[in-house]
């Protein structure tokens, strides 16, 4: 399966002020295959970002859970 992610925070509809901003989120895949990337876009797909992977790192084929993301960028 390709990997499918969830934005966590900030909740859908939330006020963002100006500053950073700190993206999180979850990711998983099938068949035991582990989370190696995830790409967030925050501007509606034109540009894409490699988000920082949290956790341990599972054994080759045993990635069964889901992995933890979070991406810090500026919001103007």
């Amino acid at each position: 399966l390709p990997v499918q992610s969830a934005i966590t925070q900030p909740r859908p509809g939330a006020a963002v002020p100006a500053g950073e901003l700190t993206v999180k989120g979850y990711a998983w895949s099938g068949g035991g295959r582990e989370v190696v990337r995830v790409d967030v876009s925050l501007d509606g797909g034109r540009t894409w970002r490699v988000a920082r992977l949290g956790g341990e790192r599972p054994a080759p084929g045993r990635a069964w859970a889901w992995a933890l993301w979070e991406l810090r960028a500026a919001v103007a």
